[in-house]
């Protein structure tokens, strides 16, 4: 009875991983110190900046947006650099956690190939479809494993693409 609710979360949490994933990388992965610093350079810069009369000290102006320009351009190849290391870390980590769940069901597949996963009475008849949903555990009125696996992985995805 309780592979009913373990399959049925492991389907979840596979078909849920990238959503997953999206809310922990950011707790993982925060701004390098050379994009905080430079953050924290171009604010004082910028209100440097706003205090400098244009008109008055036109060159000390011109030289101050000339640097804040500068570090600008280098914190968008830093972002880009800690962007590229967070893309990864966010597809491993989803797609890791898929395999190794994808692992798990297979292992149960196989280690519970045999036992139904619920047995009804007589009085239920699943004529044309019941080989197929108790293959292949032989007994009657069942649904095995691998259906349940199937059908939950089916649900869980399809939840998945209407969850935003």
């Amino acid at each position: 009875m309780y592979l009913i609710f373990v399959i049925t979360f492991i389907c979840f949490l596979m078909a849920f991983s990238s959503k997953c994933t999206k809310k922990i990388t950011p707790l993982l992965f925060r701004d390098s110190p050379e994009v905080c610093a430079l953050k924290t350079e171009i604010a004082t810069l910028r209100t440097e900046l706003s205090k400098i009369s244009m008109r008055e000290e036109y060159i000390r102006y011109v030289k101050c947006e000339r640097t804040v320009v500068a570090l600008e351009t280098k914190l968008n190849e830093a972002k880009e650099r800690d962007n590229v290391t967070r893309v990864m870390y966010e597809y491993g980590i989803q797609y890791g956690s898929m395999a190794v769940l994808g692992l798990v069901l297979i292992c149960i597949s196989f280690y519970y190939r045999y036992t139904p996963i619920i047995v009804f009475g007589n009085n239920f008849n699943f004529a044309p479809f019941g080989w197929f949903i108790k293959f292949p555990t032989d007994v009657h009125n069942s649904i095995s494993v691998v259906f349940w696996i199937v059908v939950n992985n089916f649900v869980a995805r399809t939840v998945a693409s209407h969850v935003k």
